[in-house]
């Protein structure tokens, strides 16, 4: 034996290379697969930084998302539970004469408005016969600056030449004079416009919609020049369509310019839903069981802030904006029956709700994409969800997050409205189950 590997010594080292070498490459791509594999699940502080900024602006979108949904709901469903009773309350009388029987009761009314009454503006030589509501407004050509956010977190004003209802002082080295500002804004209100028998009150005159526009002429130029003289450097009156320019330079457009425009109501068929106060109207005041709620939304100002009845700033925001239904005072600009007056009404509702409600999809779709993102949490959760989503990748990863939030923003919707309306809640609470069964049987069969 000896002389077989003396003899063979070459060989035998040969074949014992031959041996090691693709041993010693296999042990090293193992042993580069398990540095690799800690490196890649090792937490670097960028992806610990990269984790802490999704969850946080996951949280604070969720917050968001919540209390729009929250308070949008719950609006919704106190507003149609009281447009249902207030229809059930509502009476339906003849315009052509006051029936007394219906005083400080909920009524509707339709038919012609019409008045003997003339609306004048002396400043400008108008005068106007069937005018309900007459509404002057003056626009000056002022410097307005707007600021920009720029990459680096700095922020840049700029300036700008623009017509503007509003006078702005603060524009830096830019000027506005106020004491051009001449001309003020004003609205007239015809206060002896009938329905029929009925006097249209004073609040529901400003409801109605100035949509018709005047012509200015030479003659209106002329009347305002001499009521207002030529002061503060005012040298030309000019119409132009609808506008009349006061102008410091005459064919030229200078800053501190003014123009002037109106828009009036005309009389013509009207309907009415409101409080009849003897001949005319005052505003119908819902009282109901949720009398006391709504009153402390409104008075969300004096409430005690902590955690338990707000869990952030916004909820006072959402709630002083979104407060439900309290007053019935409506003017309609055509002929509607009692059921179409409320059914306008419940259709307006429904679509601002809905708007809301995709706008509150769209952030918490958003927010859990976010959450889900460092997703170890989620599989601690459930695994079946969290091995899920770490499989998917993308636009496909931001599509499934949205997916799954439409049972959450059901079930949300549904126990808000649990409260309000428990009918229109459980429907809403069922909906939700069985998009989510659905969307549970789909993951479990991909996995």
């Amino acid at each position: 034996m000896r002389r077989f590997i003396q003899s063979n010594h070459r060989l035998i080292e040969l074949i014992l290379l031959s041996i090691l070498i693709p041993q010693c490459n296999s042990s090293n791509n193992l042993r580069r697969h398990i540095q690799w594999h800690q490196i890649e699940h090792e937490p670097t502080s960028f992806s610990q930084v990269e984790n802490t900024i999704c969850y946080i602006f996951g949280f604070i979108s969720m917050i968001l998302a919540l209390s729009i949904l929250c308070h949008n709901e719950r609006k919704n469903a106190i507003t149609e539970y009281r447009l249902e009773e207030a229809k059930k309350l509502c009476t339906s009388v003849n315009s052509l004469e006051v029936n007394p029987n219906t005083n400080n009761q909920l009524i509707h009314i339709n038919g012609l408005s019409q008045t003997s009454d003339l609306i004048v503006d002396a400043a400008f030589g108008l005068t106007l016969k069937d005018c309900v509501k007459l509404v002057r407004t003056v626009e000056m050509y002022i410097w307005v600056v707007t600021y920009t956010e720029n990459e680096d977190g700095t922020t840049s004003a700029s300036f700008s030449q623009e017509w503007s209802t509003d006078f702005s002082e603060n524009c830096g080295s830019c000027k506005n004079d106020k004491t051009k500002l001449i001309v003020e804004q004003e609205t007239q209100i015809n206060k002896n416009v009938h329905i029929g028998a009925y006097l249209m009150s004073k609040s529901l005159a400003l409801q109605t919609n100035a949509n018709q526009s005047i012509v200015m002429t030479n003659n209106n130029a002329q009347v305002a020049a001499n009521f207002y003289g030529y002061s503060r450097g005012f040298e030309n009156f000019e119409p132009n369509g609808k506008y009349l320019y006061f102008e410091q330079n005459k064919g030229t457009l200078t800053i501190n310019d003014l123009r002037v425009s109106f828009n009036y109501s005309k009389t013509g068929p009207t309907t009415v839903v409101s409080q009849q106060n003897n001949d005319s109207f005052t505003s119908f005041v819902v009282h109901d069981k949720f009398d006391e709620t709504v009153a402390r939304d409104i008075n969300f100002d004096q409430m005690q802030f902590s955690f338990v009845n707000c869990c952030c700033c916004c909820c006072k925001f959402f709630r002083a904006i979104d407060h439900p239904l309290t007053e019935i005072d409506w003017i309609f600009d055509s002929i509607l029956t009692q059921n179409q007056a409320f059914q306008k009404k419940i259709n307006y509702d429904t679509c601002v709700a809905l708007i809301k409600r995709i706008l509150a999809y769209l952030i918490m779709g958003f927010s859990f994409s976010l959450l889900f993102y460092p997703n170890s949490w989620v599989v601690s959760l459930s695994h079946l969800v969290g091995y899920f989503l770490d499989s998917l990748t993308g636009y496909v990863y931001i599509l499934a997050s949205f997916i799954i939030t439409i049972p959450i923003n059901l079930l949300i919707i549904g126990c808000v409205w649990l409260r309000y309306q428990p009918k229109q809640g459980i429907a809403f609470i069922v909906f939700s189950a069985l998009i989510g069964v659905a969307i549970f049987y789909y993951i479990l069969r991909q996995s």
